[in-house]
């Protein structure tokens, strides 16, 4: 399982690279809206991944750890927050939308998710990681 982690992160690189496209194609244009369903679909997935697949080994991991535990509770109810506000402005603009609003809307969640996918990399993957190397000695 320890291959999901580089898996992860590349989704993160995968996601952040799709919406720059989008943000650099528009809301406005053809283009631009059929890059935001890709980013839609990759985040899904990239979610459902993570609740599949990183959660149960990282909580499997932890068992013996409650403040581990704890660490990927929280950061799975943050992403169950975030993820409902980052859906909605997904749907709210698949069928395109106001250029400044989509602007506002499109740099406040940008930066909602960068900041969740650096925390992810940085604090709960990072741990899983030790979690994973400290099994396998």
């Amino acid at each position: 399982m320890a291959r999901i982690v580089p898996e992860l992160k590349h989704d993160h690189l995968e996601l952040k690279h799709i919406l720059e496209e989008v943000r650099r194609q528009g809301i406005g244009t053809q283009a631009g809206r059929q890059t935001l369903l890709t980013a839609r679909d990759r985040f899904i997935r990239h979610i459902q991944r993570e609740d599949e697949a990183f959660y149960p080994d990282y909580r499997r991991l932890a068992r013996r750890d409650p403040l581990r535990a704890a660490t990927a509770d929280r950061f799975a109810e943050e992403m169950h927050q975030l993820g409902a506000a980052i859906l909605a402005f997904f749907d709210k603009y698949k069928d395109g939308g106001e250029g400044m609003a989509f602007a506002i809307d499109f740099g406040r969640i940008s930066a909602q998710l960068q900041s969740r996918l650096h925390k992810e990399e940085a604090i709960l993957y990072a741990r899983y990681e030790e979690m994973a190397a400290g099994e396998a000695a």
